[in-house]
Parts: structure tokens; C-alpha cells; sequence
């Protein structure tokens, strides 16, 4: 969650039942967990046979508490698209529903987050149990989550504080909220929880003009270019290959018809599912990116083992069957910049011939020990927060100074500058959900022309 407050799509509702407690059998409301699939309500299982087992022992006051704490965890997750893959992606979900009850919009008393986590622990216990169930939810506790015999600490200690900073970090790179950037790019005074925030403040067109201009790395130029004209992702970008970089009339023959022949042609293609891999235009039948990587023994960003070599992806509005959409440049000199720099980017490719090593597009250009390798996020995040600093801001979520500020930017931009529509700006930044997807073949084309006719 960003801070933002979203209604319930897991609610808790309660049945009369007959169950025995010990020699009696009564009738005694049951607590139920329903959710939201495909439109359809759905009890998934591992809530409903928990529910059961605990009914036996518990009183229903805590039942009832324990079913609402799985609720609200179920909507963390709903909320954050982490796919859940492993162990890790499990604890963290879990970890940062904590943080978000200890230190969040709307926080409670430690010792209730405390109890909460019990709940959970139980909960968890229950799914390790229980392999055999269904919902993507339980059968990835039950896969190996570690919380398995946790326990909070009794008081709030700042070790236990600096422990649920970090998975909160971690929560929110994988967002894409807030770039984690080195201690001595901070304003660091005693470690802290910080408040969860919405981005309100972002670069101005001086600072954001200024942060490109006074760049001197062709790669990192390229790469402010992108975040601010087209409102890129840091996952988005980080994953790009170089057949998604292609000239504007390679756009308009095989992609977009309208797309402006001098702006550079952007592709944000799944990073595993696609099937455009620059070989084959065909809308089906050609390999996905998951086995073209397998070539290069490589893993797509989601599926790789080290923290530091994974990278999420937000699901996004794809305008294509090939599983990808495509970038609108709102900031005209922005694209004439990026066009400016591709000569000396592609050169190093050829210098490095990346064509070898692995397909991405985004490359360490200096570092002799490291140089063609594909970039890693550390390096970008460094990179901007440096940047930032150069032009007056910290590099901190508050003060717009992270990558995903340059997103909030561009979205500022195409309202305030270029007066584009609520639904034509969802289409800029692929917006995902069911609303920005409403029509949007005739919003493209009219996004096209109001863009075609736009001021610098």
C-alpha cells in the first residue's frame, strides 16, 4: 500500500454451525474468510478448514480477530502484485503487513501488531500442515515461508525496528516506491520507521532539465530521458532488451501506425511471458523471453535466487497479443535527447559485442571490471541519487528525489502542461486495471494526436 486508502476485497463473514467442544455440540457462528476471483466469490480452502480446526479451541471473539488478520494480509498482497514465487516473497509480504500496522497511515498498539503476527504464525503453520490446497495464497506459505515458529520481540526494541525497516525497503523496491539508495546519500540521524508515504513532491522541469543537462554518463542520460518522458518503471526500464529500443518508422510499420517517425519507438514487453524476442513479429507460436534467456543462461528478473539480481514487475496495460505495450514520449525534447544518444550507446554495445552475453539493453558503460555487463539496480540507484543531489534534492521519497518521482513527474506534466485527460494519462503510464483498459484502442488514437500536436 502507498499510503492510500483502498476498500476491503477480503471480507469475514459468520455462519451458525454445529460443532462439538469437547462432549457438547452446539450451534456457534463460524467465522468465513471470502475473497474476490475472476469476479466470482471464493472461501479458499486453507482459510476454511483453519477456521474449522481453531473453532474447537478458540473462543469466538479470537477466531474471528485471527480470520480478520488473514483478511487484511490477504489484501496486502492483493495490493502489492508480488507474485509470491518463494519463501522470501512470503516473508516479506507478511513482514511489511507489520510494518504497515505498527508504523502506517492508521497505526496500532505494538502489543496488537504482536498478537496479529501470532495469528499469522498459526495461520502459517496451518498451510505448511496442509500442502495440498489450492489458493496461490496458502500453497505459498505452505511452499516455506520461515515464519513458522517465529515470535515478535516482547517490547519494541530498535533492533526489531531496523529488522522491519529493511523488509519494508525491500517490500517497496520491488513496488517500485523508493529507490535504496546508500546510507551517505541520506539525511541519516538515528535509524528510524518512516512513515508510509504517497509521492507529493517531484523534480520541477528546471530540476529535471538540470538533472539531464548535467549528466556526463551516455547510459544514465539516456536513462533520465526515459523515466521522465515516458513515466518508465525502474523494472520496466531495467529489463528493456535492445529489440525494444527500435528507430520510429520500425514503430509505425510493425507496432503503433501513428507513432511519430523522429521519436525513438519504446517496447515494455513482459519480462518473461513476451513473445517479441526482435526475431519474429508473428503474434504467436515464436519462443517466449524466458527460454530465449534460458540460452544465455539467464533467469527473467522475477525468477532469479539473489535479492540484488531480482526485479518485479507491476502489472501493467499490454496493448499488444505479444504480451508487450509501448512508450509515448510527453516530453518532446526528452525524446529528441534519447535519439541524440543512441549513436554512442549502440557503440558500445558493438565495443562489448553484448550480442554474445545476453540480450538487455541497459549496460555498465564505464566500469572496466564490469564493463557490458547488464546494469544492475544498485548501480542505477546510485547513479540517480547522485544526480538528484547534483540539482538540489535528496534522494529520498519526500522530496521527489527517487526514480519513481520521475514518474509523478511525467504524470504532472502530461495533465498540467499538455492537458491530456484522466484516461489518456492511464494509457501513458499503462496503467493496468480494468478501467484504463476500458476502449482503449480508440484512446490510443486519440493520445497519438493530442501528443502529435503538443508543445516541447
Amino acid at each position: 500500500m502507498t499510503g492510500e486508502t483502498e476498500a476491503p476485497v477480503t471480507v469475514v463473514i459468520d455462519l451458525p454451525v454445529r460443532l462439538q467442544r469437547g462432549r457438547d455440540v452446539a450451534v456457534t457462528p463460524l467465522p468465513i474468510l471470502i475473497t474476490m476471483a475472476n469476479g466470482r466469490p471464493v472461501v479458499p480452502p486453507e482459510t476454511f478448514t483453519f477456521s474449522i480446526d481453531r473453532a474447537r479451541i478458540e473462543p469466538f471473539g479470537t477466531l474471528r480477530q485471527m480470520l480478520t488478520t488473514i483478511a487484511r494480509l490477504h489484501d496486502d498482497w492483493l495490493a502489492s502484485a508480488i507474485p509470491l514465487a518463494n519463501a522470501d516473497d512470503a516473508d516479506t509480504v507478511i513482514w511489511n503487513y507489520a510494518w504497515t500496522r505498527l508504523c502506517g497511515d492508521n497505526p496500532v498498539a505494538y502489543e496488537t501488531v504482536r498478537i496479529e503476527f501470532r495469528y499469522i504464525t498459526k495461520f502459517v503453520r496451518h498451510c505448511r500442515l496442509n500442502p495440498g490446497l489450492r489458493s496461490p495464497f496458502g500453497t505459498a506459505l505452505a511452499k516455506g515461508s520461515r515464519l513458522f515458529g517465529e515470535e515478535m520481540p516482547i517490547q519494541k526494541t530498535r533492533g526489531f525496528l531496523l529488522h522491519l525497516d529493511g523488509q519494508r525497503r525491500r517490500w517497496l523496491e520491488l513496488q517500485d516506491f523508493e529507490a535504496d539508495f546508500p546510507a551517505d546519500l541520506r539525511k541519516v540521524g538515528s535509524p528510524r520507521i518512516l512513515p508510509s508515504k504517497k509521492v507529493v513532491k517531484f523534480p520541477t522541469i528546471g530540476q529535471m532539465d538540470d538533472l539531464i543537462d548535467l549528466e556526463k554518463n551516455v547510459m544514465f542520460r539516456a536513462a533520465w530521458c526515459l523515466l521522465a518522458g515516458q513515466a518508465a518503471r525502474f523494472s520496466e526500464l531495467l529489463q528493456m532488451w535492445r529489440c525494444d529500443v527500435l528507430p520510429g518508422s520500425h514503430g509505425r510499420s510493425y507496432f503503433s501506425p501513428q507513432h511519430p517517425i523522429g521519436q525513438t519507438f519504446i517496447i515494455y514487453a513482459h519480462p518473461s511471458r513476451s513473445v517479441w524476442t526482435g526475431s519474429d513479429y508473428s503474434r504467436q507460436g515464436a519462443a517466449d523471453r524466458k527460454s530465449v534467456l534460458a540460452n544465455y543462461e539467464l533467469l527473467p528478473g522475477r525468477d532469479r535466487v539473489l535479492a540484488k539480481e531480482r526485479y518485479g514487475w507491476k502489472s501493467m496495460l499490454l496493448f499488444d497479443r505479444r504480451l508487450l505495450s509501448w512508450g509515448y514520449w510527453v516530453v518532446d525534447r526528452y525524446a529528441k535527447e534519447f535519439e541524440r544518444l543512441l549513436p554512442a550507446i549502440w557503440a558500445l554495445h558493438e565495443e562489448v559485442r553484448t550480442d554474445g552475453q545476453h540480450p538487455f539493453f541497459w549496460i555498465n558503460g564505464r566500469n572496466a571490471e564490469h564493463f557490458g555487463e547488464h546494469m544492475r539496480r544498485q548501480n542505477l540507484q546510485r547513479a540517480y541519487g547522485a544526480a538528484a543531489v547534483r540539482v538540489g534534492l535528496e534522494p529520498c521519497i519526500a522530496d521527489g528525489g527517487n526514480i519513481h518521482g520521475s514518474r509523478h513527474f511525467c504524470k504532472w506534466y502530461a495533465e498540467e502542461q499538455l492537458g491530456l485527460t484522466e484516461g489518456e494519462v492511464q494509457l501513458v503510464l499503462r496503467h493496468g486495471s480494468q478501467k484504463s483498459q476500458k476502449n482503449y484502442g480508440r484512446r490510443l488514437s486519440d493520445l497519438h494526436q493530442r501528443l502529435n500536436g503538443r508543445a516541447s
